[in-house]
């Protein structure tokens, strides 16, 4: 996939190992029980890599300070991300926490980090990354259609079940990019990320910041 070719991929790889940290701060956390120094890491609130769909949209302070018993809640949530095996239920179990503020960009992102063998990010980047395959590496058609997902009033049932299909899709298209990552990665003589949505998710960021500053 030549859209990938002009990456670094040795900044890929530190993006990669900083989330596998912050992964595994969030195992040893929730291991504890609830609270609030695992919230704020989920949320992305002490450390954007957390949750960079909650930071740069400033939603962890929203999300804490709107929903009752929210470290419970969270907590319960982060425990059906960890035990998943099917991992296209995502949007279904966001939704069924019922936590304002809480939609599927912060929440795909928060299952990929509590459980990233299994589930995927399905955030502005690796949206836009999907885009870019499906209309084979053409940037502005892959702009003209994420902004149709973004206007989109994101409490919406309409948005709901718009970004619910497009999670979906993000299965095949992660794999495709991890797979070309990993080989392109190689030529470089960088060792590939081995969870392969953390290294999609890394290069997906890593795309979208070159086209997007």
């Amino acid at each position: 996939m030549s859209a990938l070719s002009t990456l670094s991929w040795e900044s890929v790889r530190e993006h990669y190992d900083e989330r596998v940290d912050v992964h595994e701060e969030l195992l040893r956390l929730h291991d504890q029980g609830p609270s609030d120094d695992f919230s704020k890491l989920l949320l992305g609130i002490s450390d954007p890599a957390g949750n960079y769909s909650a930071a740069e949209h400033r939603l962890g302070p929203k999300i804490l300070g709107s929903n009752g018993n929210v470290n419970r809640r969270l907590h319960d949530l982060a425990g059906k991300f960890r035990a998943l095996t099917l991992p296209r239920t995502v949007p279904q179990l966001i939704r069924g926490a019922g936590l304002s503020y809480l939609a599927i960009g912060v929440g795909s992102e928060s299952s990929c980090l509590m459980n990233p063998s299994v589930c995927w990010v399905a955030n502005t980047r690796s949206i836009w990354t999907h885009l870019v395959i499906k209309h084979a590496d053409n940037f502005a058609k892959a702009d003209e259609e994420l902004r149709l997902y973004r206007d989109n009033d994101t409490s919406s049932e309409m948005a709901y079940q718009i970004w619910a299909y497009i999670h979906g899709l993000l299965d095949t298209s992660m794999t495709r990019v991890s797979e070309e990552g990993a080989r392109l990665a190689r030529v470089q003589r960088v060792q590939p990320g081995d969870i392969p949505f953390l290294w999609a998710d890394a290069i997906a960021s890593a795309l979208y910041a070159e086209h997007h500053g």
